[in-house]
């Protein structure tokens, strides 16, 4: 087994999770929260503070149930507002990811990275739970 060192490499990949219980109809730019429980407990806490400049390259879903009706988007925010390279479409699936080409989804060290949720009216799976995996690239200058 090798020996530990003190290396890093210059990009690194980082996931950020996000989640709603019992996702309903009818939401329009909901932030996620980091965390939630039954009874939509939630953590009241909608991002994460980065550290280091970097860039979204990749959003996935995956859905305790899929829909048999209606349509969902999830898309990563900085500072608040969604990037329309990360918005991915949630149909029918019960999980499925986006790959966000380099250099589209940019941010700085201290922006707020979230994700938010839209459901149109049709939506049914109002029983079903989300987890939302924002894929981060943080540049590891300075350190």
């Amino acid at each position: 087994m090798g020996q530990i060192t003190n290396e890093t490499a210059k990009g690194q990949l980082v996931p950020l999770v996000f989640c709603q219980d019992n996702v309903a109809a009818s939401q329009t730019d909901v932030q996620l929260n980091v965390m939630e429980v039954a009874s939509a407990a939630a953590l009241a806490v909608d991002g994460y503070t980065m550290p280091f400049s970097g860039e979204v390259v990749g959003i996935s879903y995956v859905l305790s149930a899929a829909a048999s009706a209606g349509v969902g988007t999830i898309g990563a925010t900085v500072g608040g507002t969604e990037d329309a390279d990360t918005t991915l479409a949630m149909g029918t699936s019960a999980g499925n990811y986006k790959r966000v080409p380099r250099g589209s989804a940019r941010f700085v060290a201290g922006n707020k990275i979230g994700c938010e949720l839209t459901t149109d009216g049709s939506w049914d799976a109002t029983t079903a739970d989300l987890a939302v995996t924002v894929w981060v690239l943080l540049e590891m200058e300075g350190i």
